[in-house]
C-alpha cells in the first residue's frame, strides 16, 4: 500500500485570539481521505490570549511557542523546519486573519500529484464582502513592487488554472521538493512583508511556475491601511528583492526607472508623515553588514539560475494596478513607468 502524502497546514501567530472564532472552527474539522493533515501554529510570544484558546478548545492542533515575535517570515520559518523534520510532502501557509471552505485543500493536492509545481494559491476573497476578491494571484511591478491582483473587483467565478508570479502568503500550498531545491522557506533577513514576493520569484529561477487554483477558496479579513503603515519593511525589502534577485544587466536597465521611483517614493513618505521610514530602509539596506549579506544571498540565488531572465521578468507588470492605490498621480506614474518598461523589456535577452 502507498504511503500517504502528508500536508502541514502553518499558521503564524500573532496576538491573533480575536480571528481564531472563526478561523479555527472550521479548519479543525477538516479531514481528508488523500493525504495526511496536520496543523501548526507558532505563535510569536503573544500578549493575548492566543495560545490558551488554542489549547483548551482544539487540542490536536500543534503549538510552538516563541520567546520572541520573530516575525511573519520567522514563524514560518520555523513551522517549514518543523516540516521538515517531520517528512512533509506539501505545506500551507495560511493567516491567522482568514477563513477557510471546507475542502479547500483537496483542489490543490489534486493539481500537486499530477504537476510539476513551486506553489499554489488560493482565491482569496475579502472579508466579510465575500463577493469581492482580494486576490486571484499576486502580480510583480518591475520595480519591486507587489500587488493582489483584481482586488476589490467582484468575483466572476472563474474556475481556470493559471500561471501567476507569485502567490500571497495569505493562503499558498507550497512544494517541499521545490524548498529542498530552494534551500529555505523565507529569507530570514525580511521579517515581513513581500517575502511571499521574493519566494515566487525565487523559485521561478529555479525553473518552478506559481499557479493559482481558483476550485479552492478562503476569505482574507485583509485591512490596506494596516499594511501600509509598515513602509519601513515594504521599501527596504522592495530594494532587497530587486538587487538581489535581477541578473545585473536588467539592473542596469531599469536604473534610470529606478531612480525617478525612488524620489517618488520618497517624496510620497514625506507627504505622509513616513520619511524617517523611507530612510531607515535606506540605512538599512546599505549598511555595511546587510550589503554584505546581500552579496552572499545573490551569489547563491544566481548559481542556482535554471531560467534567463527575459523568461522570468517579461510578463512583469510596468503598471500597479491596485484598487486601494488607485490615485490620479499613480495613473500619471503608470503611463511613464509602462511605457518605459515596454520598451527596455524587449531588449532583456540575457
Amino acid at each position: 500500500m502507498q504511503k500517504k502524502s502528508k500536508i502541514i497546514i502553518i499558521i503564524a501567530s500573532y496576538n491573533g485570539q480575536e480571528y481564531w472564532s472563526d478561523l479555527m472552527g472550521l479548519l479543525s474539522k477538516e479531514r481528508y481521505d488523500d493525504f495526511d493533515l496536520e496543523i501548526l501554529v507558532v505563535d510569536n510570544n503573544s500578549s493575548d490570549a492566543s495560545v490558551e484558546y488554542i489549547e483548551s478548545r482544539y487540542p490536536d492542533i500543534k503549538i510552538i511557542k516563541n520567546k520572541e515575535n520573530t516575525g511573519f517570515v520567522g514563524a514560518n520559518n520555523i513551522g517549514y523546519e518543523y516540516a521538515l523534520q517531520n517528512n512533509a510532502d506539501y505545506i500551507y501557509l495560511l493567516n491567522q486573519d482568514t477563513v477557510i471552505t471546507p475542502g479547500f485543500l483537496q483542489p490543490l493536492y489534486d493539481f500537486a500529484i499530477e504537476n510539476k509545481f513551486g506553489s499554489l494559491q488560493s482565491q482569496l476573497n475579502l472579508w466579510p464582502e465575500k463577493e469581492k476578491i482580494n486576490t486571484v494571484g499576486n502580480v510583480i511591478h518591475y520595480l519591486g513592487f507587489g500587488f493582489g491582483k483584481n482586488s476589490g473587483k467582484k468575483d466572476k467565478h472563474k474556475k481556470k488554472i493559471k500561471k501567476i508570479h507569485y502567490a500571497s502568503g495569505a493562503g499558498v500550498f507550497v512544494s517541499m521538493k521545490a524548498l529542498d531545491k530552494l534551500g529555505h522557506l523565507f529569507d530570514e533577513t525580511m521579517f515581513m512583508y513581500l517575502e511571499d514576493l521574493d519566494l515566487g520569484w525565487s523559485l521561478n529561477i529555479l525553473g518552478y511556475d506559481n499557479y493559482l487554483v481558483p476550485a479552492s477558496k478562503i476569505y482574507h479579513k485583509y485591512e490596506f491601511q494596516r499594511a501600509m503603515s509598515q513602509l519601513h519593511w515594504f521599501e527596504r525589502n522592495r530594494l532587497w528583492v530587486m538587487l538581489k534577485n535581477y541578473k545585473l544587466g536588467t539592473l542596469l536597465i531599469i536604473f534610470p526607472a529606478w531612480i525617478l521611483m525612488e524620489m517618488g517614493q520618497i517624496f510620497f513618505a514625506i507627504i505622509n508623515k513616513r520619511f524617517l521610514q523611507k530612510l531607515k530602509s535606506y540605512t538599512w539596506l546599505f549598511s555595511f553588514w546587510q550589503w554584505r549579506l546581500l552579496t552572499a544571498k545573490r551569489k547563491i540565488i544566481q548559481s542556482k539560475r535554471k531560467r534567463k531572465d527575459r523568461k522570468i521578468v517579461y510578463k512583469f507588470s510596468g503598471r500597479i494596478l491596485f484598487q486601494p492605490l488607485d490615485s490620479l498621480p499613480l495613473k500619471i506614474a503608470n503611463i511613464f513607468f509602462g511605457i518605459y518598461w515596454w520598451l527596455i523589456k524587449n531588449i532583456i535577452f540575457w
